[in-house]
C-alpha cells in the first residue's frame, strides 16, 4: 500500500478521546462567512530535489464545522477521503470513496482545538500577508513518543489568518528524534487559493456508504484492488480503538 493512503486512510481513525463540552460553545461562538481553501501539503523525498506533493482542501463552514478532503489517484482513478468535522453535533465522519466506506465517532480534545470561530486575534506575531489576508505567527513546541523509538521533538509553525477564524494560510510541522537527531516528520501545508462560497455540498453524507472499521476498510481496499493494496496484517488495535470511540459517539 502507498504510504499517503495508508496514513490517510488508518490515522484518520484512531483518535478515541472524546471532547464533551464542545456542543455547549457553539451557540456562544459569532458566525464565520463559509469558505473554501485549496493547499497542497509537500515533503521532502530522499535522493531526490522534488518532494512529494498531495493536493488537499478545506471547508470551512459558518458555525465553525470544518471538511479535509484529501485527493488523490489510486487504483487508476481519481478519488477522495473526506473527514467531516461537525462541532453542532460534535460528530467527526470519515468517507473512503474508493470502498464506499463510512466512520462516525465524537470528535477527540485533540481535534476540538481547530474548531474555527471568528476572530480579531489569533493570538501570535504580526507577519504580513498570504493571499490578500494579515496573518499571525504561532510556534509550538512538544514532545512526542515514538514508541521503541524514543521521545520526539515537535515543532509546528502556522501562519494563521483573523479573518478565516484563525485558520492556518501555511503550516510547517518537523519531528525529530531526541537521541540521534533523524528527522521523521518534515511537511509543509500552503494554502494556494481561498474563496468565500457555500460549502454544504462538502458536508454531505451518501447513503449508500457502509459503515466499517479500519481493518474492514484496509481488506475491502485489498479485496477490490489486490494490484494496489496487499492484504494487511493485524489491524486489532486500530479496530478496537475505533469501536470505542464510536461506542462512545452512540452514547451522546
Amino acid at each position: 500500500m502507498k504510504p499517503r493512503t495508508l496514513l490517510s486512510i488508518v490515522g484518520a481513525f484512531t483518535f478515541v478521546a472524546v471532547m464533551d463540552c464542545v456542543r455547549s460553545q457553539i451557540s456562544s461562538r459569532p458566525l464565520l462567512r463559509s469558505f473554501f481553501v485549496q493547499s497542497t501539503m509537500s515533503s521532502p523525498r530522499a535522493g531526490s530535489p522534488y518532494p512529494v506533493r498531495f493536493l488537499k482542501g478545506y471547508a470551512v463552514r459558518q458555525d465553525g464545522s470544518w471538511v479535509l478532503i484529501s485527493y488523490g489517484n489510486q487504483a487508476g482513478r481519481q478519488s477522495q477521503i473526506r473527514d467531516i468535522y461537525d462541532v453542532v453535533d460534535s460528530v467527526h465522519t470519515t468517507l473512503e470513496d474508493l470502498t464506499k466506506s463510512v466512520q462516525t465517532r465524537a470528535i477527540s480534545e485533540f481535534e476540538s482545538r481547530f474548531v474555527k470561530s471568528a476572530a480579531s486575534s489569533c493570538g501570535g506575531t504580526a507577519a504580513g500577508q498570504m493571499l490578500g489576508f494579515d496573518v499571525e505567527y504561532k510556534e509550538e513546541r512538544g514532545s512526542v513518543d515514538y514508541g521503541t523509538g524514543g521521545p520526539v521533538t515537535s515543532i509546528i509553525k502556522t501562519w494563521l489568518a483573523a479573518d478565516l477564524g484563525c485558520f492556518a494560510l501555511k503550516k510547517e510541522t518537523t519531528w525529530t528524534r531526541d537521541k540521534d537527531g533523524t528527522l521523521i516528520v518534515d511537511t509543509t501545508d500552503q494554502a494556494v487559493s481561498v474563496e468565500f462560497e457555500p460549502v454544504d455540498q462538502c458536508f454531505l453524507i451518501p447513503t449508500d456508504y457502509t459503515e466499517r472499521t479500519p481493518g474492514e476498510v484496509l481488506r475491502e481496499l485489498s479485496r477490490l484492488y489486490p494490484n494496489q493494496f496487499p492484504p494487511p496484517g493485524d489491524t486489532s488495535a486500530i479496530d478496537e480503538a475505533y469501536r470505542i470511540a464510536h461506542s462512545k459517539l452512540l452514547k451522546h
